[in-house]
C-alpha cells in the first residue's frame, strides 16, 4: 500500500512542494550516503541542493533535488552552473519526482563526453522501488503521502468526468464502490447482490464507529440513487446486502440498528482509490499524447491544446457511459442496441458545448474529437485498457440499476449457450491480429474470440465467408505487386494492417502463406481458422433453402440495391456474378441462422444462434425488411461484436470468463486506428525502412509504426469508420475477381 501511496504522492507534487520533495529525497539518500549534507535554500544553492561532505577539497559528488517537469532542461542548467561554481564535481546525482526511465541515456553520454561529469538519475520509480528498504524511508513516504495523497482523495475521490446523473458525490461514491466490488468479487456471485452490496458500501462511505448510520438512512441513500423503483423492493435488497456485509465488511450495532464500514474496508477503499488515481494519471498521459497528435497540424496555442485535451478526457467518459446505458437498455427491453454504431455525434456535441474551443477555419472539432476518442478506446496499452474497462463495467452496472433493481433477472433473459456464425468482417481482423501476436501483443478480436470460446460459445464460418476472405487476400497480393501510383482505390485491409505494423511490403506474400497455399487455399484457410481460433467450417445452405422464400427474396433485393449504390460510389461496374455470390453468402448467413432458430422458443436475446458481424448496415435489416415483406419479419439474427464483448462480461456465461480476460475485453470493436493508410503513407513507410535498413528488424518496425501514427494524424479521421472500409474492400474484390 505504501508503495502506491508514495507513487501517487510523487506524481501529484507541485512546484511549491519542492521543500517536501527535498526532505523525502534526503531521507532516501541518507541511508546510501553517510556524508550527505543538504545545502538547498530558497535564496540559491549554486547549482546543487546537497553534496557529499569533504573537509579538504571541493565536493566531487553533488546532488540536485527537483520537481521540474522538464528534467532535461533542469539538468543542463545545473551542469552549466556547476561548471562555474563547483568545477571539481565529477558526479551529479539528480533526484526527481518525474518518470525518466531510459530516456536519459543520450544525455548521460553527452555529459560524460563534453563535461567529464557522470550523471545518476533517481526518478519516481527509483523511490517507489526502494521505499520498503528501511523504516526511515517508509516513515518519510508516509509523511509525504499524508500531506499530498489524503487531501486529494478526500476532495476529488475517484469518479466519472462527465457532467451527468453520475456527477454528484453520492453517484461518484456509488461508481467507485461498483468498480471496487466488480474487481474483487467472485464471478459466480449474482449481479444483483454485487450491485446492492456496492451501493450499501457507498451509502456508508463516510462512516466509522463514532459516526454511524441508521438502517432507514441507508435505505434512503440507496433509494435516492435509484429513483422510480418500488421502495419495498429496494429496501428488501438493501437489507439483504446489509446482512451479508455484516459478516465481514460492515459493523452492526443491533440495539441501535446502526451501521458503519469496518476499518479494513476503509483501508481497502483507500487502496483502490490510490490505484485508480494512478491509473487516471497514466490515462491522462495517453490522452495528452492523442490530443497532441490530433491537433499537431493546426498550430494551436498551448491553452487551446489543453482545452481540447480536457474535452477529450470528459468525452471519453461520456462515450463509455452512453454505450453502457445502450447495452443495459437493450438487455432490459429486449431490443438490440446499435452498439456497432461508433458515431457518438450527440454525445460529442454535448462535450464540445461545454468547452471554450475556438472556431478554426477548416477544422471539424467533432471529427477531431471522434477520432481521438476512438484511438483511446481501441488502445492496446494494458494499463489504459484495463482502467477504461473497469470504468465501463462500473457504468454498466449503474445503468442496469437505473433500469431495474433485479440486475441478475435482466441478464438471465440472454442466452446461456449459443453458436455464432462469424462474418468476413470479423474473420479478417482476426487474421490481422496475428501480426500483434508475433510482436507479443493480443489484438482486440483475438481477445474477444478467446473469451467467447472460454464461455462455451461454438464458433462457425460458412464456406462463402472463407471464399470472401481468400479473394480479399488475392486482391491484397495484386495491390502489393503494383508499383506506386498504379493502384486505384483504398488499400486492401490486410495489406493496410500489415504495413501499419511496420512490416515491409516485400514480405507480405510470405506472410499470407501462413494462411493458405496455392493448391487448396480455401481448405487451408478453413483448417487455419479451426486450429488457431476454434472456428469451424459449417454450411447453412440447407437451412437457407428451408427458410421463408419471401424473406430470402427481400434480403436479396436489399443487398442488390446496396451494390447498386456502390456502383455509383466507385464510378465503375462491379462484376454481376461476383455480386451474386456475395449476396448469396449474406443471405445464407442471415436466413440460415433465422431458420435454425425456428426450433427455439426464446425472447429476442434468448436465441442461441447468431450471426456475428461488425458491418453496421446489417443491423437495420429487420426494419428495412418490413417494407419488402407482407409477413412479419423474424427477429434479427445479427449480433454486433460490441454487444458480444459486453455479453461476455455480464451475461449468464460470465463466470466462465476469468477476471483477467474480462478486464482485457475490448471497449470498441473497430478495425485498425482512426485513420486509414493511403498509398502516399505506404510509400513514406517504405522509404523510412530503406533509411533504417542497418538497424534490427524489431527497431525498424517500431520506428515505422511510430512514424505512421504521426503521419496519419495529418490526414485526420476517415469519414466512415467501423468495418465499412473492410466491407468496401470486400465488395471491390467481388467486382474485380
Amino acid at each position: 500500500m505504501i508503495s502506491r501511496r508514495l507513487e501517487l504522492a510523487l506524481e501529484r507534487l507541485q512546484p511549491s512542494d519542492w521543500g517536501r520533495f527535498e526532505r523525502i529525497a534526503s531521507a532516501f539518500l541518507a541511508t546510501e550516503f553517510d556524508e550527505l549534507r543538504t545545502v538547498a535554500n530558497p535564496g540559491g544553492d549554486e547549482g546543487r541542493d546537497a553534496e557529499l561532505f569533504s573537509p579538504l577539497t571541493e565536493p566531487a559528488v553533488v546532488i540536485q533535488y527537483s520537481v521540474a517537469v522538464d528534467w532535461r532542461a533542469k539538468i543542463n542548467k545545473t551542469v552549466r552552473r556547476l561548471k562555474e561554481t563547483i568545477p571539481s564535481a565529477i558526479v551529479l546525482v539528480y533526484a526527481t519526482n518525474q518518470i525518466v526511465g531510459s530516456q536519459w541515456d543520450d544525455l548521460k553520454k553527452a555529459l560524460r563526453t563534453k563535461h567529464g561529469l557522470s550523471l545518476d538519475i533517481r526518478d519516481r520509480n527509483w523511490f517507489v522501488e526502494r521505499v520498503l528498504g528501511s523504516a526511515a524511508r517508509q516513515q518519510a513516504a508516509e509523511e509525504l503521502s499524508t500531506a499530498i495523497v489524503d487531501p486529494y482523495l478526500s476532495s476529488a475521490g475517484v469518479g466519472p468526468h462527465v457532467q451527468s446523473e453520475l456527477s454528484s458525490p453520492e453517484a461518484v461514491a456509488a461508481v467507485t464502490f461498483l468498480g471496487l466490488q466488480w474487481q474483487d468479487e467472485v464471478r459466480e456471485k449474482g449481479l444483483t447482490k454485487i450491485a446492492f452490496e456496492a451501493l450499501v458500501r457507498a451509502a456508508l462511505i463516510n462512516t466509522d464507529s463514532s459516526n454511524r448510520l441508521q438502517r432507514l438512512a441507508v435505505h434512503t441513500a440507496v433509494a435516492n440513487l435509484l429513483p422510480g423503483h418500488p421502495d419495498a423492493q429496494v429496501s428488501s435488497l438493501v437489507d439483504g446486502a446489509l446482512k451479508r456485509l455484516a459478516k465481514h465488511t460492515v459493523k452492526h450495532w443491533p440495539k441501535e440498528d446502526e451501521f458503519c464500514l469496518a476499518h479494513e474496508e476503509l483501508q481497502r477503499l483507500n487502496e483502490f482509490r490510490v490505484k485508480a488515481a494512478l491509473a487516471e494519471s497514466n490515462l491522462m498521459a495517453e490522452v495528452q499524447a492523442v490530443a497532441k497528435l490530433q491537433t499537431a497540424a493546426l498550430n494551436l496555442a498551448e491553452n487551446e491544446v489543453i482545452e481540447f485535451t480536457n474535452c477529450l478526457r470528459s468525452a471519453t467518459d461520456a462515450v463509455l457511459l452512453e454505450r453502457s446505458q445502450a447495452f443495459a437498455m437493450a438487455v432490459y427491453s429486449g431490443t438490440l442496441a446499435e452498439l456497432a454504431d461508433a458515431d457518438f455525434t450527440t454525445t460529442l456535441t454535448s462535450s464540445i458545448s461545454k468547452t471554450k474551443l475556438k472556431k478554426t477555419a477548416g477544422v471539424d472539432w467533432i471529427a477531431k474529437l471522434r477520432g481521438a476518442v476512438r484511438e483511446l478506446l481501441i488502445s492496446d496499452t494494458p494499463s489504459i485498457q484495463a482502467y477504461l474497462r473497469s470504468l465501463s463495467d462500473a457504468y454498466t452496472l449503474m445503468a442496469f440499476l437505473k433500469q431495474t433493481p433485479d440486475v441478475q433477472g435482466a441478464v438471465e433473459k440472454m442466452f446461456s449457450h449459443g453458436a455464432l456464425w462469424l462474418d468476413a468482417t470479423v474473420i479478417l481482423p482476426l487474421i490481422a491480429d496475428t501480426l500483434a501476436a508475433s510482436d507479443g501483443e493480443r489484438g482486440r478480436f483475438s481477445r474477444m474470440i478467446e473469451a467467447a470460446r472460454d464461455a462455451g460459445l461454438k464458433l462457425y464460418v460458412t464456406p462463402g465467408v472463407i471464399e470472401e476472405v481468400e479473394r480479399h487476400m488475392n486482391r491484397s497480393l495484386v495491390c502489393v505487386r503494383m508499383t506506386f501510383g498504379q493502384w486505384e482505390g483504398s488499400v486492401p485491409y490486410l495489406l493496410e494492417r500489415y504495413i501499419a505494423y511496420g512490416r515491409s511490403t516485400a514480405s507480405f506474400p510470405n506472410w499470407l502463406e501462413n494462411f493458405r497455399g496455392d493448391a487448396r487455399p480455401l481448405q487451408d484457410i478453413a483448417e487455419y481458422l479451426d486450429e488457431q481460433f476454434g472456428v469451424k467450417e459449417r454450411s447453412l445452405e440447407s437451412e437457407r433453402n428451408s427458410s421463408s422464400p419471401e424473406l430470402r427474396h427481400a434480403l436479396e433485393t436489399i443487398w442488390y440495391e446496396r451494390y447498386d449504390r456502390r456502383r455509383e460510389k466507385y464510378g465503375s461496374p462491379l462484376d454481376d456474378m461476383a455480386i451474386t455470390r456475395l449476396v448469396n453468402h449474406d443471405v445464407e448467413c442471415y436466413a440460415g441462422v433465422v431458420q435454425l432458430r425456428t426450433k427455439e422458443h426464446a425472447s429476442p436475446f434468448g436465441y442461441s444462434a447468431w450471426w456475428l458481424t461488425v458491418d453496421r448496415q446489417a443491423f437495420d435489416l429487420k426494419n428495412r425488411l418490413r417494407g419488402y415483406m407482407s409477413e412479419t419479419p423474424p427477429d434479427s439474427p445479427v449480433m454486433s461484436a460490441d454487444f458480444l464483448v459486453n455479453y461476455l462480461a455480464f451475461g449468464p456465461m460470465r463466470k466462465r470468463v476469468t477476471k483477467a480476460k474480462e478486464s482485457n475485453l475490448p471497449l470498441l470493436m473497430l478495425i485498425g486506428g482512426a485513420t486509414q493508410l493511403t498509398p502516399e503513407l505506404i510509400k513514406e513507410a517504405e522509404n523510412l525502412r530503406a533509411q533504417l535498413k542497418d538497424l534490427p528488424e524489431r527497431v525498424v518496425r517500431r520506428q515505422v509504426r511510430d512514424h505512421l501514427d504521426k503521419a496519419r494524424s495529418r490526414i485526420g479521421p476517415i469519414a466512415k469508420l467501423g468495418m465499412d472500409e473492410v466491407d468496401d474492400a470486400l465488395q471491390r474484390v467481388a467486382g474485380e475477381a
